[in-house]
């Protein structure tokens, strides 16, 4: 009996030591497994704290961008508002500048209508096709006089447009 019981308590010794050290192996994985976890937590915060930090310095890049891209967009308008200034000074002088051309075509028609009273020879009748002839080309300069303005004046509106459209673009696209 004392064979057996000595060897009974052995094995349960030696399961009791195999215990304890399965406990201190797995305490010390625990540990080890804790540390690890904690330092994936810290990289993890790092790497977090770092793409919050490029993310906030993104949106202010981006702000002052957009910034910078309405300031040119307003100073192109207001380029184009000076622009359009400048035009309709332009156009009042052209317009200055017609009507003393449609004054003189009227007394140059005025002139030769009054010059038609002597149709009573053949050359007063050769002097008064002459003359209706220069009265039709004075018309139809006048004519084409006030669809030139015309023509100008969209000429200028769309050359303007056309200009500020592409300050802005330059200004927006400028890197």
């Amino acid at each position: 009996m004392n064979i057996n019981f000595s060897w009974r308590m052995m094995a349960i010794g030696l399961l009791l030591v195999a215990l304890v050290v399965a406990g201190r192996i797995a305490d010390h994985y625990r540990d080890k497994y804790h540390q690890v976890d904690k330092s994936w937590q810290l990289k993890w915060a790092q790497r977090d704290k770092v793409d919050s930090d490029a993310l906030a310095q993104r949106q202010t890049d981006e702000r002052a961008e957009e910034q910078r891209r309405q300031q040119a967009a307003n100073q192109a308008a207001k380029d184009a508002d000076k622009d359009n200034e400048q035009l309709k000074s332009d156009a009042i002088n052209a317009k200055r500048s017609a009507n003393r051309l449609q004054q003189q075509l009227i007394q140059l028609r005025q002139q030769f209508a009054d010059s038609e009273t002597g149709k009573l020879s053949s050359a007063a009748s050769s002097s008064a096709s002459k003359s209706q002839a220069i009265i039709l080309l004075t018309q139809l300069l006048s004519e084409s006089n006030e669809a030139a303005r015309e023509y100008a004046k969209e000429a200028d509106r769309a050359y303007s447009a056309g200009k500020t459209c592409e300050r802005i673009y330059h200004e927006v696209t400028q890197q």
